[in-house]
C-alpha cells in the first residue's frame, strides 16, 4: 500500500471520507515503580508484542529515535531510511533489540509508469516499466506487456486512488498468479533489496489482498473475475515469494488483509497451512477501522468474531493486527452505530479485541494502534503497549450471553479481559472475583487508589481489562502434546542425527528428552534437532523423543526412529603388486603384466608409474604403454589401491629397450625402399632397387677403404 504516491496501504487512505486530523501521541512522565498498579510493577514488555509501519515523507529519523524504535517487535521501512541512524539505521536499532524484526516495503502486484528514473533507494515497486535496470527478463512494458492484467475489454487495469490519467501517471495491476511474474518480482527485488547494503530481516510485500476489491482499481481483472479465481492466483504469488525470499534468507511480510470476509479468513488459513507460509500477515483493518465518513467503523460482530478467530488459528505465520480512527488522542465523535465514540474507547476495544484472539503460547500475534490520520509517517507508542501485563492465558476465550448481548472474556493469570461487540450496553457483568478495572486514565495511578469492584457495566463497542486482587498460582498439570515426525539419518560411522516436529503445550514447552534403546540419552532444551555421536560403526540405533513443560509435565514418548551407522572407514592399504614383468613389443610399444595384490575390502585398481610419474590406473593386471621412443629404456612401477583411496607403495621397478627402427634407404628418389647389401666374403657390395617386393634392378660395386 502506497501513501503519497508511494505508499498503498491502501485502505486508510482510499476509505477515509473526510480529512483527518493531525495526530498527537500521547506522553506521560514515568513515575516510581511504587507508584505504579499492579500491572506495571510486573510488567514485561513483551506481554504485548507490538509493530510499527513507517513510511514516506515523516521526519529523518535522529539518533535518539533508535531507542524508541528499538522498542517494537516488526519494523516495517523504507528503504532509503537504512543510512539516517548511523552508517546503519537497522544495526542502531538491533544494538538496543537484537530480537526486533526489520522488513522493506515493496509493493508486490503492480508498477508506476513514471518511476524508471528514481534510484534503488527511492524505488518501491520493481520499477522497471521501459527499462531493465539489468533485469534478464527486461522491462515490463517493453518486453512482457502479456504481464499487465487487462480487464474484459482489454484494458490495461489500473488504481482509481493512485492512478491520475490526466497527466499520464498510473499505477497498474500485473498477472500475479503467473509463474513469470512471480520470477521477474523476486529477481527485481533481489537486485533491489536483497543485494544492496540497505538490506534487512525480509521485505514487506504490499497489496496482497485477499479480493479485487480491497485494491480500489478502475475494474476486475478478466483472467481473476471470481472470487476463487482471485484467491487462488494471490495466494499462488505469496506462496512462491515466499518460497523465494527464504531461499535467499530473507523474511516475507505481506499485506493480506480481509479477515472479517469468510473469503479473507479462508485465504489466510489456506496459505498458513500451505507448503510456503509468509512469516508475517498484515491485516490493516482489525476491529475498529477509520474507514467512511464515522470516526470509527464498528464490525458487525461476525466479521468482528471472525477477525479475532482467524488470528487465533494462525499456526505458521504471524499475524499483525492494525486497529485505527479518525480520532486524535483525546478526541470524541460519532461511530457508525451514531453512538459517541472517544479516542481511548477505540484503542483499549482494539487492545482488547487483539487479547481475546492472540496465541500467546506460539507468541504471534502482533498489535499496533493508528489515530488522527492516514499517513504512516510517526513513531507512535501507548503507555498501554508496556504498562499492562496480565500474564499468560488460562485457556481461549469464552461467550456469556447477558440480555440477549454476548459478552466475550478470557481469564489470564493476573486478570481478565471482557468485550462486548455489540451497540448493545450490558448493566453488569459479575466478574469471577474482586478485581481492578484498568482504564486509560488510571494507568499510572497508584495501585490501591484502583476500587475493587465485583461486577462492571459494558457498554456496546467496548473493551474491559481488570486485574484480580488475588492472583492463585496457577497449577500447569496438562502435558506437551507427544513430538511427531521423528526421524533418524546416519551421517557417519560414528554419528546419527535426529529431527522431529515441534510440541505444543498449553504454557510452552520447554525442552525435549531423548531417548535411546528406551534409556535416557539427553535433556535438550526447547529445540528439535539432536545428534548423538561417538557410535559403533555398522550398528542400528532406535530413538524416542518426549516433550516436557516448565511445570515438568512430560508427553509420552514418540514413536520410534532407527538408523544404522555407516561401516567404519577404511584404512588399510592393499599389499604390494609383485611379479611385475615388461616386453618390448615394437619399437614404440612395452607391454607389462603383475600378480594381484590383496586387500582387507577388496583391490579397486591399479596405478602405472613411468620413471616415477603415475601415467594411468587400470582395473586389469596388464597394461600397454604405447606412444614410445625407439630404442629408449624406461622404468615402470605399480601399486595397487581401493575405494577408500588407500594405496599401496610402488613395486619394485623393471627397466625395458624399446626395440630400434630399421631405416628404410631410398637410393633412386622413387619413394620406394631399396636395399644395400654388403658381401663380407667377396667385399662386395650390391644396391637393389625394389618396386614394392620385386627387383626392378640392382647394382654391384666394391668396397673403397677410407683414404
Amino acid at each position: 500500500m502506497k501513501l503519497s504516491n508511494k505508499h498503498r496501504i491502501s485502505s486508510i487512505a482510499a476509505r477515509c471520507a473526510r480529512p483527518a486530523a493531525a495526530l498527537r501521541v500521547a506522553t506521560f512522565a514515568l513515575l516510581l515503580g511504587a507508584a505504579w498498579p499492579l500491572a506495571a510493577q510486573t510488567a514485561s514488555s513483551k506481554f504485548l508484542q507490538t509493530f510499527l509501519l513507517y513510511y514516506g515523507g515523516g521526519p529523518t529519523l535522529v539518533a535518539s529515535d533508535a531507542a524508541r524504535l528499538a522498542k517494537f517487535d516488526l519494523l516495517n521501512f523504507d528503504r532509503f531510511r537504512y543510512n539516517q541512524i548511523g552508517p546503519n539505521t537497522w544495526a542502531s536499532i538491533k544494538a538496543l533489540n537484537p530480537n526486533v524484526s526489520i522488513y522493506l516495503y515493496e509493493d508486490g502486484p503492480d508498477v508506476y509508469n513514471d518511476q524508471d528514473a528514481l534510484p534503488q533507494i527511492s524505488l518501491n515497486t520493481v520499477g522497471r516499466y521501459n527499462v531493465s535496470r539489468g533485469h534478464p527478463m527486461g522491462s515490463l512494458n517493453g518486453d512482457h506487456p502479456e504481464l499487465f492484467l487487462l480487464d474484459a475489454g482489454g484494458n490495461r487495469i489500473y488504481s482509481l486512488v493512485y492512478s491520475n490519467p490526466a497527466a499520464n501517471h498510473f499505477n497498474y495491476l500485473l498477472d500475479f498468479g503467473s509463474a513469470a511474474y512471480q520470477s521477474y518480482w523476486l529477481t527485481a527485488v533481489k537486485a533491489d533489496i536483497i543485494d544492496q547494503p540497505w538490506v534487512a530481516d525480509g521485505v514487506h510485500a504490499d497489496d496482497c489482498v485477499s479480493s479485487a476489491a480491497e485494491l480500489g482499481d478502475n475494474a476486475i481483472p478478466a483472467k481473476y473475475s471470481t472470487q476463487a479465481a482471485w484467491s487462488a492466483g494471490m495466494n499462488s504469488f505469496v506462496s512462491a515469494i515466499a518460497a523465494g525470499l527464504h531461499g535467499y534468507g530473507q523474511k516475507l511480510w505481506c499485506n493480506k488483509g480481509g479477515t472479517r470476509l469468510v473469503d479473507g479468513s479462508a485465504s489466510w488459513l489456506a496459505l498458513d497451512a500451505g507448503a510456503n507460509p509468509p512469516d508475517v500477515f498484515l491485516e490493516e483493518g482489525a476491529f475498529a477501522v477509520m474507514w467512511g465518513p464515522w470516526s470509527v467503523q464498528f464490525f458487525q460482530e461476525s466479521e468482528w468474531k471472525r477477525q479475532v478467530d482467524t488470528m487465533a488459528a494462525l499456526k505458521h505465520t504471524k499475524a499483525a493486527m492494525l486497529s485505527h480512527t479518525q480520532l486524535a488522542v483525546d478526541q470524541t465523535g460519532t461511530d457508525n452505530y451514531g453512538h459517541p465514540v472517544t479516542f481511548w474507547q477505540t484503542l483499549w476495544y482494539s487492545l482488547g479485541s487483539f487479547l481475546l484472539g492472540r496465541d500467546d503460547v506460539l507468541g504471534n500475534a502482533f498489535f499496533s494502534f493508528h489515530g488522527g490520520d492516514s499517513d504512516y509517517n510517526k513513531i507512535i507508542w501507548y503507555d498501554e503497549y508496556d504498562k499492562i501485563d496480565l500474564g499468560k492465558a488460562l485457556g481461549s476465550y469464552t461467550v456469556t450471553t447477558i440480555g440477549g448481548v454476548n459478552i466475550y472474556s478470557r481469564e489470564f493469570e493476573k486478570g481478565y479481559v471482557y468485550v462486548n461487540p455489540t451497540p448493545n450496553n450490558v448493566a453488569s457483568v459479575t466478574l469471577p472475583q474482586a478485581s481492578r478495572q484498568l482504564t486509560h486514565g488510571n494507568l499510572l495511578s497508584l495501585l490501591d487508589s484502583i476500587p475493587i469492584v465485583n461486577a462492571i457495566s459494558l457498554s456496546g463497542l467496548n473493551a474491559a481489562i481488570l486485574l484480580k486482587t488475588v492472583v492463585v498460582p496457577v497449577v500447569d498439570i496438562i502435558a506437551p502434546s507427544t513430538p511427531a515426525g521423528l526421524s533418524a539419518s546416519a551421517v557417519s560411522s560414528s554419528q546419527i542425527n535426529l529431527s522431529w516436529s515441534a510440541s505444543t503445550d498449553n504454557v510452552g514447552v520447554t525442552g525435549y528428552r531423548v531417548y535411546r534403546a528406551g534409556t535416557l540419552l539427553a535433556t535438550l532444551g526447547a529445540v528439535t534437532t539432536y545428534q548423538n555421536t561417538g557410535l559403533t560403526p555398522s550398528t542400528s540405533f532406535s530413538y524416542t523423543v518426549l516433550a516436557i513443560d516448565a511445570a515438568g509435565n512430560a508427553s509420552t514418548q514418540s514413536a520410534p526412529a532407527s538408523a544404522t551407522t555407516q561401516a567404519a572407514p577404511d584404512t588399510t592399504a592393499p599389499s604390494v603388486p609383485g611379479g611385475l614383468t615388461a616386453v618390448a613389443a615394437s619399437s614404440s610399444q612395452i607391454k607389462l603384466s603383475w600378480s594381484a595384490s590383496t586387500d582387507n575390502v577388496g583391490v579397486t585398481g591399479y596405478k602405472v608409474f613411468r620413471n616415477g610419474v603415475q601415467i594411468a590406473a587400470t582395473g586389469a593386471l596388464t597394461y600397454a604403454n604405447t606412444g614410445l621412443l625407439p630404442a629408449t629404456t624406461y622404468s615402470f612401477a605399480v601399486a595397487a589401491f581401493d575405494a577408500a583411496g588407500n594405496s599401496s607403495a610402488q613395486s619394485a621397478a623393471v627397466s625395458k629397450r624399446t626395440l630400434a627402427v630399421r631405416v628404410a634407404r631410398d637410393f633412386n628418389g622413387d619413394g620406394r625402399s631399396d636395399i644395400l647389401w654388403h658381401n663380407s666374403t667377396t667385399g662386395e657390395n650390391v644396391i637393389w632397387l625394389m618396386n614394392g617386393a620385386a627387383i626392378s634392378s640392382s647394382v654391384t660395386f666394391a668396397t673403397v677403404a677410407d683414404p
